[in-house]
């Protein structure tokens, strides 16, 4: 069967130091039917060099003027896509050689598939390795229709994905309205769509620093965007939620975690408010 060519999206912003191991890991692909678009999202650093300096045909850079973040950046490179097919990686995390290979290999096997992702593995600073989703999982939890799952577990990144432009395009693509997690909004609203496909290989690996910058970060700012993402979710889904009887877990779960994190009284303010817009 002849490859399918695959538009794979990077965005970026003011990393530098860091993007040419990403694009390094996409364009070393065993699958070489792509093209990479690098989103940089109006970078100071001296980013654009740093992409011009790698001389391989299929690598496309385009700028922005305005930072507006990684869901913008993201939409922006699906339109400029040349193919149907669509991956995203960020500017700090790395493929494995087989990435696109394994997954197409997957949709091949699995065309109704709307969404087709692959575990990511961590490399924790203590030591030792994160797979996700956790290897004790059971499969039919984590591919096939997996809605409900989804609502509770955001298991998918964005860096695992693989989807149609044109499904991409009916979703509307990420919604640029979440600070934090729009990849969690994006997949659960993907599997209402149709069946989600799951490769059960971690093929992507995320450095300990980004995971760490990801999961520790201590700003207030930072852990009251986490905590806005979920109360709106709660709030999407509540006729859902309810339907299966797990309002109260749900919530549960949330308010637990914002107590010990010093900010329930805050967060079941704002969870209020989201129910109460629903």
């Amino acid at each position: 069967m002849a490859e399918q060519p695959v538009s794979v999206i990077i965005p970026t912003y003011n990393r530098a130091n860091r993007i040419i191991n990403s694009i390094q890991s996409v364009i070393n692909q065993s699958y070489s039917e792509l093209e990479v678009i690098v989103v940089d999202d109006g970078s100071t650093d001296n980013t654009s060099e740093v992409v011009s300096s790698i001389a391989d045909s299929r690598l496309r850079y385009h700028y922005l003027e305005e930072n507006r973040g990684a869901a913008n950046a993201r939409n922006v490179g699906v339109s400029l896509a040349s193919h149907d097919i669509i991956a995203f990686n960020d500017s700090d995390d790395i493929w494995h050689s087989d990435k696109l290979e394994k997954q197409i290999d997957y949709w091949n096997g699995n065309p109704e598939c709307v969404l087709v992702y692959c575990a990511y593995k961590v490399d924790l600073p203590q030591g030792g390795i994160l797979q996700v989703p956790a290897t004790n999982e059971e499969m039919d939890t984590l591919r096939g229709d997996i809605f409900y799952y989804l609502l509770f577990r955001p298991v998918i990144g964005t860096p695992t994905m693989m989807v149609r432009k044109k499904i991409f395009q009916e979703l509307g693509g990420f919604d640029t309205s979440y600070d934090v997690m729009e990849d969690w909004d994006f997949s659960i609203r993907a599997s209402r769509l149709g069946k989600i496909g799951y490769v059960d290989q971690p093929l992507i690996t995320v450095e300990a620093t980004a995971q760490d910058r990801m999961s520790n970060d201590s700003s207030m700012e930072t852990k009251m965007a986490h905590y806005e993402t979920k109360c709106r979710i709660l709030a999407k889904y509540i006729d859902e939620i309810n339907k299966i009887g797990q309002f109260d877990l749900y919530a549960g779960e949330i308010l637990k975690k914002a107590e010990k994190d010093g900010v329930v009284g805050q967060v079941k303010d704002m969870m209020m408010e989201f129910l109460r817009r629903a």
